[in-house]
């Protein structure tokens, strides 16, 4: 006779089926419970990209500069100036990335429209968010830097172009930020030529290089210019050296 706990696979079947049938309320509980929780995650995810969709939407109509474009929508007001529409957008959509971009392109359309310490506070606040410290942080730290510059606040301004340096020092806004800071330095009662021409040396290699044109490359070659320095010329990388043959 063969022990009790081996059954065959039509006795475990068997009692699968009675236990469903005695329990099936639970079970049908767990499933309906199951799909509910799928539905709402589902739900949320399709919810997400509608939000994004519709922000994507109103920061296209906000950067729209034309009032009468064909591309309009009710929640941006086209007769607004630039930096108005592209923070009723940034604030409509919090958590969103075109709120994210939005609220760059705001602080940065406050500088243009020569509102310097307003566009300083909208960099320093962006600066604190979490798209702040993420690909767009050099961009940030260098307007920030730029509209105090320009509202006159120098001091700080040579604060925050040095930290760009000291934290992006590889990117195009270094390059940038070492042309506005030499042009600090020069602007001095008694300036320090000597750290004006490194921070010019530098900016324009970088320039010719590659990094970045136009503008800043010719900006810091002109700077050159009278510190009676040459523009320096695209520097090659170094050969190696064959390794000398040792006999033994």
């Amino acid at each position: 006779m063969e022990s009790l706990d081996k059954n065959s696979e039509e006795d475990q079947l068997t009692l699968f089926m009675e236990w469903l049938l005695a329990h099936r309320t639970e079970v049908a509980i767990i499933i309906i419970g199951a799909l509910g929780i799928g539905m709402m995650v589902y739900v949320k995810k399709v919810d997400a990209v509608m939000k994004e969709e519709t922000a994507a939407e109103d920061l296209l109509a906000a950067t729209t500069s034309d009032s009468q474009a064909a591309f309009q929508v009710a929640s941006v007001n086209p007769d607004q100036i630039l930096s108005d529409r592209l923070n009723s957008v940034a604030k409509n959509h919090k958590g969103t990335q075109a709120a994210d971009i939005a609220g760059f392109l705001a602080a940065s359309a406050l500088y243009d429209e020569r509102k310097y310490e307003d566009a300083a506070k909208a960099f320093e606040a962006f600066q604190g968010t979490e798209a702040g410290r993420g690909p767009l942080a050099a961009a940030v730290k260098f307007g920030l830097a730029a509209a105090l510059d320009a509202s006159g606040d120098t001091a700080k301004a040579k604060e925050h172009y040095q930290k760009v340096l000291d934290e992006h020092g590889k990117t195009a806004e270094a390059t940038q930020a070492r042309v506005a800071l030499a042009k600090l330095i020069l602007t001095q009662t008694e300036p320090d030529k000597a750290a004006a021409k490194k921070l010019l040396l530098t900016a324009s290699q970088e320039s010719q290089a590659g990094r970045i044109s136009g503008f800043w490359g010719s900006e810091a070659d002109r700077l050159l210019a009278p510190l009676n320095v040459a523009t320096p010329e695209p520097s090659e990388a170094p050969q190696e050296e064959a390794p000398e043959s040792s006999e033994e």
